[in-house]
């Protein structure tokens, strides 16, 4: 047997790490989970190489090779063609050549510092690094190799999108067997994910973190076809094939006075950006309700695109972008679409799980095993959790039935804490980490996001549905396993689910199967046998700002700190005096 690990980590954020054993996934991580900061930037990701090799019960030494998600090589030596090529193009004024330096940093990645910087960090963990077992790997290739190899596909149109990898920004492409094929490419400044950046500081949010609330803000908004032409200077594009351009002087070459991924050009535009602190007005709402029914467009031509050139309805997506959920949803739901797969971990951090597969697949592998479920982070034994509750000296008990009990406290209106088998990877919890409420209780939404995730009261939240009863939800919509795909909630429930739906009637599911988590599937049937729904509002293990919970006294401390009623962690299970609505 083989291991190939994958990582990307050092130059950005999201970064993480992957084993595999051949084909067969054994470990997938994030360094935020580990080292606590939201998103990890700029960190090297040590602590989830850790686990990886800590899953597998081997040393680095048996690791035949380590994938980085960055084609470092290649891109510094033709950097200064590419950035002459820009220069070019839009005849780059003398005070914009520090902006040209600025993208020659963030782009360039020197492979002998990146070798040195990995064997040091490896080494402060005890860990010794043959610096030639690391290879580079294409950004965006990474990108389609998470989400076509573990897709169950045999043919597939993939489309990557996201801010930028290498000078790439979104790339069309053709998977069939273990071959992805390349046949369509677009580079920076023409950039979906940079755009959807922008809009995402200007709006007051933190941009390649954010974009989230922009997606839940739209909804709020109303469409404007003064806005569109407005928006169209910016991002212009072919609705019969998404072919698209972004013009950098609204986004990067200027005077930037008021941002960081905005010039003065864009102010002038769109009127003066929120400030964070700042209320949110219907100009904002309908500054995202625009930004995103733009981004729909562009990515829905896309596709289009790609499955005429292939003649493949099968599609995958990956790349920051499609983290989207209504965007892909909307794609999902295209006629020409047969099946979807969109890899969970679609940011930055999945470039790990494909750099371990390019390396696996150069090595000769040619079967890679379905991305079933998303838990392959840490798991944690009955003493390691009871030890983080005595530590915490809080009231606790062994219960008799965790899954009765808990499904029992949410029918009455409580707020419960699960934290069960092994970490989710990804932006969503799945089950394993996630902080779970009645989604009957019309005021449950406003309670979660008010006493317990300490964010803005218009945030919506998602629902967890059993396989039995994921069709009557969501009739003629394809599975989501993985809470990243958005569909309208079927007319005649909308009513009886009112926390779980958002403002446009639709909700972003995880349909859950008793094969991928027994536990978590079996809590859906006990909630349903009271309340006739087999559905419940599951969302993070964290508060705003926060990665979600890894370790039991991460749970411990989130549990104590905000309005969490119950903790049912592992077959443990505590209750704050009072809790009670």
């Amino acid at each position: 047997m083989s291991y190939f690990m994958g990582v990307l980590g050092g130059q950005g954020a999201n970064p993480a790490a992957a084993l595999v054993k051949d084909g067969e996934l054994i470990a997938f991580a994030e360094e935020e989970r580990y080292n606590r900061i939201k998103c990890a930037p700029l960190a090297i990701p040590v602590g989830a190489m850790s686990h990886c090799l800590e899953t597998a019960g081997i040393g680095l030494d048996r690791v035949e090779q380590i994938g980085f998600g960055w084609d470092c090589e290649r891109y510094v030596r033709e950097i200064p063609a590419f950035l002459e090529q820009i220069e070019k193009r839009f005849g780059v004024e003398e005070n914009d050549y520090n902006r040209l330096h600025e993208l020659r940093l963030r782009l360039s990645l020197d492979p002998s510092r990146v070798r040195t910087d990995y064997r040091f960090a490896l080494a402060k963990r005890g860990y010794t690094l043959d610096e030639r077992k690391i290879v580079f790997h294409r950004h965006h290739l990474c990108h389609a190799a998470s989400a076509f190899y573990c897709s169950g596909f045999e043919r597939a149109s993939i489309l990557t999108l996201d801010g930028s990898g290498e000078e790439y920004t979104c790339v069309l492409w053709e998977g069939r067997g273990t071959e992805i094929r390349e046949f369509k490419n677009f580079k920076l400044p023409d950039t979906l994910g940079g755009y959807y950046a922008t809009f995402t500081e200007f709006l007051g949010f933190k941009p390649d973190e954010e974009e989230g609330k922009v997606m839940g803000l739209a909804p709020y908004g109303r469409h404007d076809e003064q806005m569109q032409e407005k928006l169209g200077e910016i991002l212009r594009f072919d609705p019969a094939t998404g072919d698209f351009s972004v013009d950098p002087r609204y986004r990067f070459f200027g005077p930037r006075s008021q941002g960081q991924r905005y010039t003065d050009r864009l102010v002038a535009s769109f009127g003066a950006p929120r400030l964070r602190h700042e209320p949110i007005e219907d100009r904002h709402r309908d500054i995202a309700f625009n930004v995103q029914w733009r981004l729909e467009r562009v990515a829905l031509a896309l596709a289009r695109q790609t499955i005429a050139a292939t003649g493949i309805r099968d599609v995958c997506l990956s790349g920051g972008v499609a983290m989207n959920c209504k965007m892909n949803g909307l794609i999902a739901s295209m006629p020409e679409v047969e099946r979807i797969f969109v890899q969970p971990a679609s940011g930055d951090a999945g470039v790990a799980l494909g750099a371990a597969y390019l390396s696996a697949r150069a090595a000769g592998v040619t079967k890679f095993s379905r991305f079933e479920h998303a838990y392959w982070g840490s798991a944690y034994s009955d003493a390691q959790i009871e030890s983080a509750l005595r530590e915490a000296k809080i009231e606790y008990r062994r219960s008799p039935d965790i899954v009765e009990e808990t499904a029992t406290h949410l029918a009455q209106g409580r707020i419960a804490g699960w934290f069960q088998g092994a970490t989710e990877v990804g932006a969503r919890a799945l089950g394993n980490r996630s902080i779970l409420a009645n989604p009957l209780i019309s005021d449950m939404r406003d309670k979660l996001n008010r006493e317990v995730k300490h964010r803005e009261g218009w945030r919506p939240f998602c629902p967890s549905v059993s396989e039995d009863q994921y069709a009557r939800y969501f009739p003629g919509a394809p599975e989501s396993d993985f809470m990243i795909l958005a569909f309208p909630v079927a007319d005649e429930y909308r009513a009886a689910i009112p926390a779980a739906v958002h403002v446009d009637g639709t909700a972003r599911p995880q349909r859950v199967t008793r094969r991928a988590n027994p536990r978590f599937h079996a809590l859906l049937k006990a909630f349903g046998r009271g309340s006739g729904h087999e559905m419940l509002i599951n969302t993070s293990f964290n508060i705003q700002g926060e990665p979600i919970v890894n370790s039991p006294r991460d749970a411990v401390r989130c549990f104590g700190g905000t309005g969490i009623d119950v903790l049912a962690i592992g077959d443990f299970i505590a209750v704050k005096p009072g809790a009670v609505r």
